[in-house]
């Protein structure tokens, strides 16, 4: 009789880095960062993954946020972690999983997220109820120089209310 080693069946965990991308070129300027970062972006998979914008399944769709991901893997030659965030609507999750998509983040009503997750499960997939913290990449910081800081320190940056312009001068809570 054949049994199953449970731990070849759980989704993949989310990467300990990630990055709220907008589009083709945020993404890059994240992998030619990585690059710089020695074993950043290592065989067959890189160690940081991309979340969309808040939303994003509602006003992009699941088929270009998965479209951008093949891009980008195609132009770097390795896998990411990736996760499309479907703001509050289940049927936006829904139907993301069912074009492919393993990892999304819901924030519905616990019955509608219970359901969802219980799909995304049996796709081998993972459903957040959150968003998780990331480097939000707008454009101001799609700097290399920033991004290794980023790799090596850890550190995220927020916005100085008075100004909007980047403090890079403390460590920061991520925009979660």
């Amino acid at each position: 009789m054949l049994t199953k080693n449970a731990s070849l069946f759980l989704p993949k965990l989310q990467p300990d880095r990630l990055f709220t991308i907008d589009g083709y070129e945020s993404g890059m300027a994240a992998c030619r960062a990585a690059r710089e970062v020695e074993g950043m972006i290592d065989g067959p998979s890189a160690r940081f993954g991309f979340l969309s914008a808040p939303g994003a399944a509602g006003f992009m769709g699941a088929g270009w946020w998965l479209a951008l991901i093949a891009a980008l893997e195609d132009s770097v030659g390795c896998a990411f972690w990736h996760a499309l965030d479907c703001g509050g609507s289940a049927a936006y999750a829904l139907g993301a999983v069912r074009m492919g998509q393993k990892h999304a983040v819901l924030q519905a009503p616990t019955a509608q997220f219970k359901a969802v997750k219980a799909v995304y499960l049996q796709e081998s997939g993972m459903l957040l109820n959150a968003r998780p913290p990331s480097f939000h990449l707008i454009p101001s910081l799609c700097h290399t120089s920033s991004l290794v800081g980023y790799f090596t320190d850890g550190y995220c940056q927020s916005s100085d209310p008075e100004n909007k312009l980047p403090d890079t001068r403390q460590k920061k809570d991520c925009y979660p």
